[in-house]
């Protein structure tokens, strides 16, 4: 009875042509987002790698007459493309990918500047990821709010009935058939573009990142799924088809538009961020006075003098073996790299308690929550950010730290040659592994597998208990 009555709802739904209409717009929006990231990601990849080529060669070739006029020259660091970047882009048009390196100043990422359309720019640019979440989840609902109401109205209900077929089966078939038919055809628009997009990076991509893709995929396919049982609720719900698609346009403006823009309002009213200047006038402050306010500088500068006197077992810094101006310099770096620590870790704070808002909203949102883990799996979250952050300015350190150090025990005032700037490491970038996005996300997760096996549960008892007439 199953089989049978899965095959009508196919027939009507196919006779139609809104499948076919539905399927092609997918495939036109979708296709037009892929070769965008395609696009972008080439683009994006060949400005890196070329500006990593020349930074380095400049670096290499530098002509300095000591460590600390090199540390001031400095150089620049770029986070690196993958192609699931350019899948989902997350939060990269907003959060940079370069940092400046050089002596005395602890940079922060530089960010791209605001074009004038980005202000008026609700959804953001059309990439493969917002194609899936924002208009899918619409072709769905377009497809499935007249699936059960056109049996009411049409009166083929009582004659299904009359014919053996259960109301319980009805909505079982009218679900499979269409969760069979979403789900197919998003495995379409992902294997007719996604292997495109990984050929474009010229080199084979690793097991990570079939993994994420597989996870993506599956994340995606519940996503949808959810969106497609909700619809034939509604549709056996509603009094006709007209209410069905009102209130299933309802939902998705509510969890896909006005949810997120009050969750960001919300978390941004009760957990304020400082604006950059003031998190850098206290940084500054905090350098100058000390990072509790009674810790000067000159007297710091003081016990630093002392200390290394004590060291040396001399009385006069002009009696030192090494130079005294590189030790000071250093002194004050890993102060700042403290102080600008200390402040970072503040900020951070408040970010994650936004974000933990974002994520317990995403209980009742799934939109939020698929929108978090896409995120999260192409590395392009708040997380990653973080992360690349935090390494940039630990190889930061490490890099003044070593040009400092040989100024101070290699001799005041000595020439240095290419080879200890050919000598510095390059810097090299490890993102978090997959089960730490995986644990990073477990509220998103739970999100998504709590509202489909519940969807299917209230279908269930819909066909079960309700008259559906």
């Amino acid at each position: 009875m199953l089989r049978i009555l899965a095959v009508k709802e196919w027939r009507m739904v196919w006779r139609n042509g809104t499948l076919a209409a539905i399927l092609l717009a997918l495939l036109v929006l979708a296709g037009i987002a892929f070769a965008g990231a395609r696009m972008q990601y080439k683009r994006l990849y060949r400005e890196r790698t070329a500006a990593n080529a020349q930074f380095r060669q400049q670096w290499e070739q530098l002509k300095a007459g000591d460590p600390h006029s090199a540390a001031h020259f400095g150089t620049w660091l770029f986070r690196p493309v993958t192609l699931l970047s350019s899948f989902d882009n997350g939060l990269n048009n907003v959060t940079g990918y370069t940092m400046r390196v050089e002596a005395h100043v602890q940079h922060s990422m530089a960010t791209p500047p605001l074009r004038p359309a980005d202000a008026y720019l609700r959804f953001g640019e059309l990439t493969p990821a917002s194609v899936l979440q924002l208009f899918f989840p619409l072709f769905i609902l377009c497809c499935c709010f007249n699936s059960y109401a056109q049996e009411k109205a049409g009166g083929a209900l009582p004659l299904l009935l009359l014919q053996g077929a259960t109301r319980s089966a009805i909505l079982r078939g009218k679900a499979g058939l269409h969760l069979a038919v979403t789900n197919a055809m998003l495995l379409t628009v992902m294997l007719a573009f996604l292997p495109a997009l990984l050929l474009s990076s010229g080199h084979p991509p690793g097991s990570s990142t079939y993994l994420r893709i597989l996870l993506l995929l599956a994340c995606y396919a519940c996503y949808c799924s959810i969106l497609v049982l909700l619809g034939i609720i509604l549709s056996a719900l509603a009094k006709n088809a007209r209410q069905a698609l009102l209130v299933g346009c309802g939902i998705w403006l509510l969890w896909n538009v006005l949810l997120p823009r009050l969750t960001a309002a919300a978390g941004d009213a009760w957990y304020p961020l400082p604006s950059q200047h003031a998190l850098q006038e206290k940084i500054e402050k905090a350098i100058k006075a000390g990072i509790n306010g009674n810790d000067p500088r000159e007297a710091r500068q003081e016990r630093l003098t002392q200390q290394v006197l004590e060291k040396y077992r001399v009385k006069d810094i002009r009696q030192l073996p090494v130079n005294f101006d590189a030790l000071r310099m250093q002194a004050n770096e890993d102060y700042a790299a403290m102080v600008y620590d200390h402040y970072a870790a503040q900020a951070d704070s408040i970010i994650r308690r936004q974000q933990r808002l974002a994520r317990y909203v995403a209980l009742v949102d799934p939109y939020l929550a698929i929108r978090s883990i896409s995120m999260a799996l192409c590395g392009t979250d708040y997380d990653h950010q973080w992360h690349f952050d935090a390494a940039a300015r630990r190889y930061r350190n490490d890099f003044i730290r070593r040009l400092n150090n040989q100024l101070a025990y290699g001799g005041a005032g000595q020439t240095t040659g290419e080879d200890l700037y050919r000598a510095m490491p390059r810097f090299q970038y490890q993102p978090p592994g997959t089960p730490a996005i995986l644990r990073s996300q477990w509220l998103p997760l739970l999100s998504l597998l709590l509202w489909l096996p519940g969807s299917l549960l209230l279908l269930n008892r819909l066909a079960r208990y309700e008259p559906l007439q």
